[in-house]
């Protein structure tokens, strides 16, 4: 016997908990003012990694998907964000409630590998995610 848990999806979470908050992005709208930009990436970079998946290109990496925890700079509010960051842009979205920023952690890990966002060889798709990053929690 074995049992399944089902994660739920970004949408049911951010129903209960609200929405995500984009924080930092390479494009598009941000919610936190332009002036702010560098706190934030300060501390979101020192902040503490609670997951994170990777693909290495030669010289180092090339897409990192990351969980962190980290002190928002304006409020001192404990948050979790979820960055993207890759050779092609940046995005990075965070909430109070570690459970929706785990879903979209996962979310993203999953939607990377199902579209990838960089041109990858045949040989990553053969075992699924674990050969598609070099390194990953997701299972």
């Amino acid at each position: 016997m074995s049992l399944t848990f089902t994660m739920p999806s970004v949408d049911e979470i951010t129903t209960r908990y609200g929405p995500l908050r984009t924080v930092l992005a390479d494009s598009g709208p941000v919610d936190i003012q332009p002036q702010h930009d560098d706190v934030y990436s300060l501390e979101i970079l020192g902040g503490k990694t609670l997951r994170e998946s990777a693909i290495n290109g030669e010289t180092g990496p090339v897409l990192i998907i990351r969980l962190v925890e980290y002190v928002d700079p304006v409020t001192r509010a404990e948050l979790y964000g979820v960055e993207k960051w890759s050779v092609v842009g940046f995005r990075t979205v965070d909430h109070w409630v570690r459970l929706v920023s785990e879903t979209e952690y996962e979310r993203l890990v999953r939607a990377e590998f199902a579209d990838p966002t960089l041109p990858m060889g045949r040989e990553r798709f053969t075992g699924g995610l674990a050969t598609f990053y070099d390194a990953t929690d997701v299972l």
